[in-house]
């Protein structure tokens, strides 16, 4: 309880938290290599899909709107620390309500013989119920009321001086 008092703050409608590192954030290493590959493939398929890139950038521009993610010059990188670029991908779902196109991040990816964030990071207890269970308390009451929502793990946002190591690549 006291690590979480010390590391989770709630300011302008946000959490903002410190990522839980159980290695030194200097054992990151840089991958821009991989993540420059890894965007170079997902430009290729946002060319070819024209509606994927108008939903891909939509996305971006409605984090930016929102002040989940900013805009990083080439300037402000801290060339003294790892720069840990977060590899992404569009992911379409047809037929949902919401919106069909969300972004997912890469955390596990990493150079040849170096580690990801994931692996710098304490995994944490698994906090997602056990299915069984909620569908068996689902049926215990005469009524049942669901809900959803919407983007809940982006109220969340990160610590400035851990930012370095959530820096993704983008040509907006």
């Amino acid at each position: 309880m006291n690590i979480f008092k010390e590391t989770v703050q709630y300011n302008n409608n946000r959490y903002v938290v410190e990522l839980p590192f159980r290695k030194h954030w200097n054992e990151l290493s840089n991958n821009i290599s991989v993540a420059k590959q890894r965007f170079q493939s997902l430009w290729g398929r946002l060319r070819r899909d024209k509606t994927l890139y108008t939903q891909y950038k939509e996305t971006i521009q409605d984090y930016l709107n929102q002040g989940i993610i900013e805009k990083v010059n080439d300037t402000e990188i801290n060339v003294h620390k790892p720069m840990y670029y977060l590899p992404h991908q569009a992911i379409k779902k047809e037929g949902r309500v919401t919106t069909s196109t969300r972004i997912v991040f890469d955390a596990a990816s990493h150079q040849a013989n170096e580690l990801s964030l994931n692996d710098c990071l304490w995994p944490g207890p698994n906090l997602n119920p056990n299915l069984l269970d909620v569908l068996i308390n689902f049926r215990l009451n005469r009524v049942a009321i669901s809900s959803d929502i919407r983007q809940a793990f982006l109220q969340i946002c990160l610590a400035d001086k851990q930012r370095f190591c959530m820096v993704f690549m983008d040509r907006w």
